[in-house]
């Protein structure tokens, strides 16, 4: 019995530094393009539509996390376009909605 009023109070600890989507308050979870100067519409919003989760418990370091978004950004780029437009990006607490 004493097992488990100490487990429940670790996850009730652990859940304050949670957001409400389970991830951590504290690490960089996420990476979401958040503008596009595409000059086509539908190329604008399927910029807009790209985000990407970062695995595990996400980064505590901002500069890694901004590293591993640049990254997943690029790949993007490449993949999907033939043209470089510019866009900004947004790293997150929070998981892709």
């Amino acid at each position: 019995m004493k097992k488990l009023l100490i487990l429940s109070f670790a996850l009730a600890l652990s859940a304050c530094d949670s957001n409400d989507d389970g991830s951590s308050k504290s690490t960089y979870s996420s990476c979401q393009i958040i503008g596009s100067d595409a000059s086509d519409a539908g190329d604008r919003s399927h910029d807009l539509a790209q985000c990407w989760n970062a695995s595990g418990d996400g980064y505590k370091d901002q500069n890694e996390a901004i590293q591993w978004c640049e990254q997943k950004i690029s790949t993007y780029m490449f993949d999907t376009y033939t043209t470089v437009h510019s866009i900004t990006y947004a790293i997150k607490s929070t998981y892709c909605p």
